[in-house]
């Protein structure tokens, strides 16, 4: 079973290289047509331009997409930047039996899956924690299925 966010971070993606076109258009019709702006506005309206600007490459630059793979033995995680071209390495890959437990804790800022697995030198769980957006309930329902199937 594969699940992935693939799809809704790339037309989000999309959607953001859009908008920072339109604002690097917004911000050349502005110097090109200056002379109708007041004096007083044109440093405001730069430092509005490239705040957004920023805003805009730092939410491009933090999307991840999110692949999860249960094969009924392993488990593995892929975790990558939309635009990484080449091979995938997985961020995670254990053992299904070792698996302890698979949440997902929801904020307003970001979704974090926490994953416990046990290891033969502890008696502690190893914790894993990964930042994810764009999974749906029904997405994480269906990973903690994957795991109760034989």
């Amino acid at each position: 079973m594969m699940i992935s966010n693939k799809d809704r971070i790339i037309s989000k993606m999309r959607i953001l290289q859009f908008l920072l076109a339109m604002n690097c258009c917004l911000a050349l019709a502005g110097s090109v047509l200056k002379s109708f702006i007041p004096l007083e506005l044109r440093w405001t309206l730069v430092g509005v331009f490239f705040v957004v600007s920023l805003i805009i490459l730092k939410k491009i630059t933090n999307l991840k997409v999110f692949q999860f793979e249960n094969s009924g033995f392993i488990f593995s995680i892929k975790y990558y930047h939309p635009s990484k071209k080449g091979i995938v390495f997985p961020l995670v890959e254990y053992p299904v039996n070792k698996l302890r437990s698979l949440k997902m804790e929801r904020s307003m800022f970001a979704d974090i899956i926490v994953i416990e697995v046990d290891l033969k030198e502890k008696e502690m769980p190893f914790k894993i924690k990964i930042k994810v957006s764009d999974i749906s309930d029904s997405d994480y329902r269906k990973m903690v299925n994957s795991f109760s199937q034989k």
